[in-house]
């Protein structure tokens, strides 16, 4: 009967440890909540194919000058006027397209122990719209001081 116990104390202890050891090295992320700027296609001259995180006010003023000389699209941002001490933007510029449809998009910001992980994906493929076309999104989060992965 002893042997019985102890052999389930021990198989007891062991579960328990690699339960504790499961939960140390997991890579659980937390959401982080964004605010759109500005979402939509420009279609007169194309911007580098380009997923970044603009952190301060050079790199934005850089940014809306080059997007601006070629397509005037900051006057449909949300805001142009950003507090970079608090906040960071992540941009999603996506390839120019021959034909209308096409989107890209920011579907999931996370924040792991490690780093800030953006998932951008491509929801809408296109249609037969003879138009140029280069999909843009671009949202504010809280400024994190760790580095940005897309995927």
């Amino acid at each position: 009967m002893k042997k019985i116990l102890l052999l389930t104390v021990a198989i007891s202890a062991l579960f328990i440890m690699s339960c504790q050891e499961n939960e140390e090295n997991s890579t659980a992320s937390i959401p982080i909540n964004s605010q759109l700027i500005g979402k939509g296609s420009i279609s007169s001259h194309s911007m580098p194919q380009q997923n970044i995180a603009i952190t301060n006010t050079t790199q934005w003023n850089t940014f809306l000058t080059a997007l601006d000389s070629t397509y005037n699209v900051s006057g449909s941002f949300t805001e142009i006027n950003i507090d970079f001490n608090q906040y960071m933007l992540i941009v999603a510029f996506d390839q120019v397209y021959n034909n209308g449809g096409h989107s890209i998009d920011i579907v999931a910001i996370d924040e792991s122990s490690q780093s800030i992980n953006v998932d951008v994906e491509k929801l809408l493929q296109g249609n037969t719209t003879s138009v140029i076309t280069q999909p843009y999104h671009i949202v504010k989060i809280p400024k994190i001081a760790k580095p940005i992965v897309f995927y």
